[in-house]
């Protein structure tokens, strides 16, 4: 994770997992002992082919968004990433297609998603802080990550 925290900012980065990998790019997260539940996570997963998108894809905002279409490339082949965080919006672009967008404020209470499905998390993000780390998980499995760019915005 980066020492210094983060508010505003575009992310750009390329990686790629090995078959079954589950892993996680971690955004704004306050707690350094609790990232699951500070920080913002977009999901690293091998869902290629995966015909059903949910809030656990790869690209999706974790638990909170569900990504709007396929972009994920097959395990070995590099992905590219760009996350934007400006204010209360935060989007996902992954190989040039923009497949998650999220406003903070429409997440006023702890365990619910806007609209109505529920989420893990015990806090409202709408009441989170904004400034943060930026981490980038180890979840068992191999990934590779190159060509890490911040843009504070």
């Amino acid at each position: 994770y980066t020492e210094e925290q983060f508010e505003d900012f575009d992310l750009s980065l390329e990686f790629k997992i090995a078959p079954k990998t589950n892993s996680g790019i971690f955004l704004r997260w306050s707690d350094l002992s609790d990232p699951v539940n500070t920080g913002l996570e977009i999901q690293v997963l091998d869902s290629f082919g995966v015909e059903s998108l949910t809030t656990h894809s790869c690209g999706a905002i974790y638990d909170l968004v569900v990504p709007s279409e396929h972009a994920f490339k097959p395990a070995g082949e590099w992905n590219q990433v760009l996350i934007t965080c400006d204010g209360p919006l935060v989007s996902v672009t992954l190989n040039g297609k923009k497949i998650a967008e999220m406003d903070m404020d429409k997440w006023t209470q702890a365990g619910l998603n806007p609209d109505g499905s529920k989420n893990k998390f015990p806090y409202a993000w709408a009441d989170m802080p904004r400034l943060g780390h930026i981490g980038l998980q180890d979840h068992g499995g191999m990934i590779w990550y190159r060509n890490l760019k911040l843009r504070p915005l």
